[in-house]
């Protein structure tokens, strides 16, 4: 007995201790660059990029395998860091993508499966409603689904996130959202119509509603998008452009399909930097959020490997982003996570068996059995690693303990007014005070 307690306070305390060490870590981070960001201006503008169901350990995973020990991956080498916590409103302890963003876009705690809206259902102003106020434009980019719960929460404030054409039509009504880029044509479309983009596999993404919600855009103003060509013809000041839904993924549901060589698929970086080019013809500025959805899939089915390829997209569009603020430094750029999604740790290769529950049922979603999970004598499954550090000769696996989302909290870097704001532990309503600030600051 006195071994156990022993063994739960030696567990209490490295758990103490593993929270101030990263707590210490962000202030070293934070005397990296100056002590203050600069102050924000009407002009300034705020992207929030969402790396959804990105805890601690995939972060952590996509440093070691893309960047290994010395070069700093480029979402953690803003200049300032903290933690924010997930819990929603409401009876549970883990959020979902829905509660989670609606933090963000609202201020306010949620219930899980409301978009953009409070407990009580009431409708407040969001993050897009706020810029909208100000002049600025305003944007939401998916490497998924544009009307996915994280985007909703900004564009499309509905009571459940699966209202997918209900909030579809919100983003669009008096063109209230100004670039729109994403996957997914079927919320898009009446029912049967295709689309622009083939079908391959028969009925995957056929239209599912009652009236063509790409013609009614293109009438009011929205120049449309489905491939490379045309998203690099956009303009503005309204784009839609619907794209390739999840095309680094689509190899596990369409064999052979080469994603590469697919015209409908346009990375998410060149999507950002479109949107950014767009939205920066607007001299009051803007206000986009941003989202890899695919990373959230990846820790439903526990995959290592999907993982580390989401974390490059969103590394890529830091990149871009960071491209952009060399020439238009008045932005705030806010890097986070809705939630962590597979309880994921990083172990190392060698003499570690996995212990990993089953992921989603089937997995992957793309299987009618499980892929995945370990072996019968806790064998790595294939997508879990071995995985070398880059630069080393070592080499790590993932193991998990849930197909569904944790309620750890979650890192957040930022750079750029008012920054400096996001050092420290928050609740994850703490990034809509900080970017309202930035967005409604007066002269």
């Amino acid at each position: 007995m006195v071994a156990i307690q022993h063994l739960r306070r030696f567990r209490f305390v490295f758990a103490l201790a593993a929270l101030a060490g990263v707590l210490v870590l962000a202030a070293v981070v934070t005397k990296g660059g100056s002590s203050q960001a600069a102050a924000p201006t009407p002009e300034t503008s705020v992207i929030i990029l969402s790396g959804d169901g990105m805890g601690a350990q995939q972060r952590t995973a996509i440093q070691y395998a893309q960047y290994g020990l010395d070069k700093r991956q480029p979402m953690d080498a803003l200049p300032y860091a903290g933690l924010l916590d997930t819990i929603p409103a409401g009876p549970v302890a883990v959020t979902d993508s829905a509660a989670g963003a609606t933090a963000w876009a609202i201020g306010k705690k949620t219930i899980n499966g409301y978009t953009g809206l409070g407990p009580d259902l009431k409708r407040v102003p969001t993050l897009i409603d706020i810029a909208n106020a100000q002049g600025k434009s305003t944007a939401l980019v998916n490497d998924h689904d544009i009307t996915n719960a994280t985007l909703a929460a900004f564009g499309g404030p509905v009571e459940n996130r699966d209202w997918k054409i209900a909030i579809a039509k919100k983003m669009i009504h008096n063109n209230k959202v100004d670039v729109l880029m994403g996957g997914t044509e079927k919320y898009w479309y009446p029912k049967g119509e295709e689309g622009m983009i083939p079908d391959k596999i028969p009925g995957e993404d056929v239209g599912e509603g009652k009236e063509n919600l790409v013609e009614q855009a293109q009438g009011q103003g929205y120049q449309y998008a489905y491939d490379r060509d045309t998203v690099s013809g956009l303009t503005g000041p309204q784009a839609l452009a619907i794209v390739q839904d999840s095309a680094k993924r689509r190899w596990v549901e369409e064999k052979g399909y080469k994603y590469k060589k697919d015209p409908h698929y346009v990375p998410v970086k060149d999507l950002v930097t479109k949107a950014l080019e767009i939205l920066g013809q607007n001299p009051n500025g803007f206000f986009m959020a941003i989202e890899s959805d695919d990373l959230d899939s990846a820790g439903h089915e526990h995959d290592l490997k999907n993982v580390l390829q989401s974390g490059r997209t969103v590394n890529q569009v830091v990149n871009a982003i960071q491209e952009y603020r060399k020439v238009n430094p008045n932005v705030l750029l806010i890097v986070t996570a809705d939630h962590e999604t597979g309880g994921m740790t990083i172990e190392d290769a060698k003499g570690e068996t996995n212990t990993n529950s089953d992921g989603d049922d089937p997995i992957p979603y793309w299987s009618n059995k499980a892929r995945n999970n370990a072996g019968p004598n806790g064998e790595v499954p294939k997508r879990s690693g071995p995985v070398k550090i880059k630069g080393t000769n070592r080499r790590f696996k993932a193991d998990w303990t849930t197909p569904e989302h944790t309620g750890g909290m979650v890192p957040v870097t930022a750079v750029g007014p008012l920054a400096e704001k996001m050092t420290g532990v928050h609740q994850n309503t703490h990034v809509f005070d900080v970017a309202n600030e930035a967005l409604t600051a007066g002269p």
